[in-house]
């Protein structure tokens, strides 16, 4: 089965908020962030089911070499990964189900 991954728009606002974070850093931090980044949803596009749930279906995947996750869940009628959020995964745990598309 295909999946087609869905960013809702609060996804953007977490990703802006990463990378200008990591740009205060190194100009070069960004880049690998969002090359795991891109490593990490296709590994959810190959395997969706293989990660844990975590929360009323929502599943998370840590990025390799950074300390954040995606949160996601799969419509399987619709063959779409809905990824939820992308958050540090030292802040305080929280509910991102109720995120809307």
């Amino acid at each position: 089965m295909k999946f087609k991954i869905i960013n809702i728009p609060q996804v953007t606002e977490d990703l802006q908020l990463i990378l200008d974070f990591y740009t205060e850093i190194s100009t070069k931090l960004p880049k690998q962030f969002i090359k795991q980044l891109r490593f990490g949803v296709n590994q959810i596009l190959k395997s969706p089911y293989v990660y844990q749930i975590k929360y009323k279906n929502v599943r998370t995947l840590l990025i390799y070499k950074f300390p954040y996750h995606i949160h996601y869940y799969i419509v399987d009628k619709l063959t779409q990964i809905v990824v939820l959020a992308v958050i540090h995964s030292y802040r305080k745990p929280q509910d991102y189900s109720k995120r809307t598309v």
